[in-house]
């Protein structure tokens, strides 16, 4: 049984890592960001019930004055008024250095030409009139959300992003962008960001990477630069493209998956913000974290500062609570409302104290069971038990669909229990490539372990230095 359960998931895993630019990620400092939905509230202060200065439009330029405020709220500037945005609300890519691109913008759109006007409002003065085809310089894009800034005439003017089409100036090494039709691409596209998860919104999706004229560029093993894809509700397929004959993007195709991931974020280790754009990008529909930390009294909540729009419900086990008002635990965030909350406290002997949380879930009209845990590290005595006990409650338990993430703490032969009755992601015989198809290494102690009756499509493990953990996400189906 254990031979076959590893040649299914060799066959049915290719795994990959981002490679996210995070050298420089604790000196960072959020600058801009860009609303995500229309009817945004911009409150007096950091909280749900503070009163309304103004609502914001989807596309809106922000400045962002103060960020993690309450563990949740951005304070900003949109033109000249200031309050509080949920974070949730306000997309940071432009802040990133992997997004602060050069760009030409060409007029497309248009049977002749387009108005370039003083400011950026159909109102405002016309400064002249650019030819369908024209390419300028582009000193802001998305200045204020809906048009570009430009280069015009020896001064700069505005046109409405809606006639204006951006290329990113890209060595030749690089795409200059990927177009997609029939799915959303997730994160923001950027040259120097080398994976995607492609959400399909239906049976056919098209891909069309750009590059510098005259590259060569290939997606998947087609030759050329565009392709269309077929894929069934629930699954998944990893697309791979090369740049002048190199692997250098990844795509990861899904439908109708659910998206299961465990992380220890270290307590966000100095990165939250970052932490949750991560998070974020991946998509995922539970999330299993290990290391958190809360503290109400000074408005402090890992767990929160790294929830995503996608999966905004919160649930929080304590093991460790601190006189100055703090706990220390784990969490799950989910995209589904919880029904049922359990914590079990597991053997740690006089160690530091250990816990099983389980959370049931609904999901497309099935009762799943998501249990998350954080080991001992001290010993593989201590370990031993604690495998012993949540393998027994995972047996006990009358849910047909089974999820256990977590950081275990232990090397491969501890799972050999659960190995009869259930599947692991996460093992030797499982090979992780990053997105230019390149082995890479990954420890076992984080892993995503699963009942028989689910399928697991893929996976994908992103080093990272937001964490001294990589975070590991797994796309599955349930029978």
């Amino acid at each position: 049984m254990r031979k076959r359960i590893t040649l299914v998931l060799m066959m049915l895993l290719t795994l990959c890592a981002s490679l996210l630019p995070v050298s420089s990620a604790r000196a960072l400092t959020l600058t801009t960001g860009v609303i995500n939905a229309d009817d945004v509230a911009m409150r007096k202060t950091a909280s749900a019930g503070g009163g309304v200065v103004t609502r914001l439009d989807e596309g809106t330029v922000v400045k962002i004055l103060e960020s993690n405020v309450n563990a949740e709220w951005y304070r900003v500037e949109a033109g000249t008024k200031t309050g509080y945005v949920n974070r949730l609300y306000v997309d940071i890519d432009a802040s990133l250095p992997s997004y602060q691109l050069d760009y030409t913008g060409t007029i497309f759109n248009v049977q002749q030409d387009v108005n370039v006007r003083a400011e950026p409002s159909l109102k405002a003065k016309k400064l002249g009139k650019a030819n369908k085809g024209d390419t300028f310089k582009v000193v802001q894009a998305y200045a204020n959300g809906a048009w570009h800034q430009i280069e015009f005439n020896g001064a700069v003017g505005y046109v409405s992003a809606d006639y204006m089409q951006l290329k990113a100036n890209v060595a030749n090494d690089l795409l200059s962008g990927i177009e997609v039709k029939g799915g959303t691409l997730s994160p923001k596209f950027s040259p120097t960001e080398y994976g995607y998860v492609l959400t399909a919104t239906q049976g056919e999706v098209d891909i069309n990477a750009i590059a510098n004229e005259g590259v060569k560029v290939s997606i998947g093993n087609t030759g050329i630069p565009s392709a269309k894809y077929n894929i069934k509700s629930g699954n998944s397929k990893t697309i791979r493209i090369s740049v002048g004959g190199v692997v250098k993007y990844s795509i990861y195709l899904v439908r109708d998956v659910l998206t299961v991931g465990t992380w220890n974020i270290k307590r966000g280790n100095d990165n939250v913000e970052l932490q949750g754009w991560l998070i974020a990008a991946q998509k995922p529909d539970i999330l299993g974290v290990q290391e958190v930390y809360i503290n109400l009294k000074e408005n402090k909540s890992n767990l929160l500062s790294v929830r995503t729009k996608n999966a905004q419900y919160m649930t929080f086990a304590e093991t460790i609570k601190y006189p100055s008002g703090g706990q220390y635990g784990i969490g799950q965030i989910s995209k589904f409302k919880p029904e049922k909350e359990e914590v079990t406290l597991l053997s740690s002997e006089n160690k530091e104290q250990r816990c099983l949380q389980k959370v049931e879930y609904e999901i497309d009209g099935k009762r799943v069971s998501v249990y998350n845990t954080h080991f001992s590290y001290e010993s593989s005595s201590i370990r031993k038990k604690q495998f012993a006990e949540v393998l027994k409650i995972m047996n006990a338990d009358t849910n047909d669909y089974k999820i256990l993430t977590g950081d275990f703490n232990a090397k491969e032969s501890e799972f050999s229990g659960f190995a009869r009755s259930f599947k692991i992601v996460n093992t030797s015989a499982t090979k992780f490539y990053n997105y230019a198809n390149k082995l890479i290494g990954m420890s076992q102690i984080d892993n995503i372990i699963v009942s028989k009756n689910i399928t697991v499509l893929n996976a994908r493990a992103i080093p990272t230095e937001y964490s001294d953990h990589y975070p590991l996400f797994a796309f599955l189906s349930l029978k």
